[in-house]
């Protein structure tokens, strides 16, 4: 009778299991977190240099396939720089005026500095492209569509690379032929009619040859257009020139059967970008643009856009915001170095928290791709399509110098190096940390012989160790920016969502170089 009651007993608690388990599984399972936009810009050389592997059509392939399966969602593919990486008929293509039959002595290459004689490889690779029969462009759109990834097309606005070496190959023969409409970065002047008739040439061949998603124009490669006292003026010539950009994109769509998208990338500040005579706030409010890249120079990313100002002044439209990502940072008194991918990932976390509807990555194929583990590369491409796996993240927020800048825009263009005794630095650090994060404060000071005091938000921060950014090494780098860091933990109950004011104290003259949270 016991074994029976036993018996009884455990036949019901394994009905009551599985009902429960039947239960569960009839439960709906939570949704998957939407996959969030991913655009990689690659530019005109990189695939013509080697780094991908040999300069064939099984290269470009290859390397499209590759970064589709890392989570791209958008290729942007640059074709120019002042010449073309294909065979254009309005404009001059980067192997025009070389001899293959002559040395690497060749008139053509006498621009080149002969400590980089390496650059001639790549009017050779173009070339040698181009005799196998391969349209470059053509053939990465074909291989995007492929990986159902979106098509793009970017085309550089007013390149100027090498202005101190004019017979450099890169440089075409009509900016040479025009040095009385160089700017002061040797870029060309917008405001003569014939400079703006020469980019059209290109924008309506590429409109009229390829299928693609979209048009992109790189204003920030580079982003003068205008001299000095003729920005203001320069907008309304700017607003015409993307009205005309607009029209041969529709036409692209007549002739295609799909819509062409036309984005534009600018200063990440909407004022900066205004002064320099790239006004996309009327761009997008004229309905002339579909995606604002709110982007940085060369120089440094930008850790502070105001992705918030954008969204505000966009209100009414259909305009997406991408927050920018460079491959590398400066503090302004640190000099600039490759950008460690915790680093990239603050940015990211912070711009997707401010309300950024993409991510965007320019010159991820120099130093992250060629110094990082391959691993931290692939696993960012993937992450960020995911805020809430950015978010759950180690992720650092530095502070970095605003670049592009511009006289009247608020604030500094950078707040370091600073020197005195008590020093204020704001940073956007995006969501605050969840519960099992800890978070930390990282200065690179000297000339004080004590650390400094250390509050956020008015909170002391305990001075916590003394110690060199392993990150920093641990990302393949090896010149500057791996000085000892003082380290302060941060009370949990005093760190925010969004921006953080970070006060330091010293009892004598002090010079900060570095300033960054990091969130673990």
């Amino acid at each position: 009778m016991r074994w029976r009651l036993f018996g009884m007993v455990c036949g019901l608690a394994c009905g009551l299991q599985m009902f429960a388990v039947d239960a569960r599984a009839a439960e709906p399972k939570p949704a998957a977190e939407p996959r969030g936009r991913v655009i990689y810009n690659l530019d005109c050389s990189e695939l013509f240099v080697g780094t991908f592997g040999p300069v064939a059509p099984q290269t470009i392939d290859s390397f499209v396939d590759t970064h589709a399966d890392a989570g791209i969602t958008d290729l942007f593919i640059n074709v120019n720089a002042q010449r073309t990486n294909y065979r254009s008929q309005v404009w001059e293509s980067n192997w025009d005026g070389y001899d293959p039959t002559a040395g690497d002595d060749q008139p053509f290459f006498s621009g080149i500095d002969p400590k980089r004689m390496f650059e001639t490889q790549f009017a050779k690779s173009v070339l040698s492209l181009h005799k196998q029969g391969c349209d470059y462009p053509r053939r990465m759109l074909a291989r995007a569509r492929h990986n159902k990834v979106q098509a793009w097309i970017s085309i550089r606005m007013n390149d100027s690379h090498y202005p101190d070496r004019p017979t450099h190959p890169f440089h075409s023969t009509f900016w040479r032929t025009h040095p009385q409409w160089h700017l002061s970065n040797k870029g060309l002047d917008y405001e003569q009619p014939e400079v703006r008739a020469h980019y059209m040439k290109l924008i309506r061949e590429i409109c009229s040859r390829y299928d693609v998603d979209g048009i992109e124009l790189d204003f920030l490669r580079f982003w003068l257009y205008f001299r000095p006292g003729r920005e203001h003026s320069g907008t309304r010539l700017m607003q015409d020139f993307i009205k005309q950009v607009r029209t041969a994109t529709s036409t692209a769509e007549q002739r295609l059967g799909h819509p062409v998208q036309l984005a534009v990338r600018v200063p990440g500040v909407p004022w900066i970008a205004r002064r320099h005579g790239l006004d996309a706030v009327a761009w997008a409010r004229a309905g002339l643009v579909d995606l604002i890249v709110a982007g940085s120079f060369w120089s440094s990313v930008n850790t502070d856009i105001p992705v918030e100002t954008w969204k505000g002044l966009l209100i009414g439209t259909n305009v997406d915001v991408a927050i920018h990502l460079e491959d590398g940072i400066n503090s302004g008194a640190s000099g600039r170095r490759t950008m460690t991918h915790g680093e990239m990932r603050g940015v990211l976390c912070s711009g997707l928290h401010r309300g950024a509807d993409a991510v965007y990555f320019f010159n991820l194929f120099t130093g992250p791709y060629q110094r990082w583990p391959r691993k931290d590369h692939d696993r960012l491409l993937t992450d960020a399509g995911s805020f809430s796996t950015l978010r759950s993240s180690a992720r650092r927020h530095p502070l970095s110098v605003t670049s592009p800048w511009s006289l009247g825009a608020p604030g500094a263009s950078t707040a370091l190096p600073y020197t005195g005794q008590h020093a204020v630095f704001r940073t956007h650090v995006g969501p605050k940390p969840k519960p099992r994060q800890v978070a930390e404060i990282e200065l690179v000071v000297t000339g004080s012989d004590q650390p400094p005091q250390v509050s956020l938000n008015g909170i002391p921060c305990p001075w916590s160790r003394r110690a060199k950014p392993k990150h920093i090494a641990a990302s393949g780098w090896k010149g500057q920016g791996q000085e000892a860091r003082d380290v302060y933990a941060v009370p949990a109950e005093a760190i925010s969502d969004g921006y953080n004011l970070i006060e330091a104290v010293a009892s004598q003259a002090m010079t900060i170089t570095w300033v960054e949270i990091a969130i673990r």
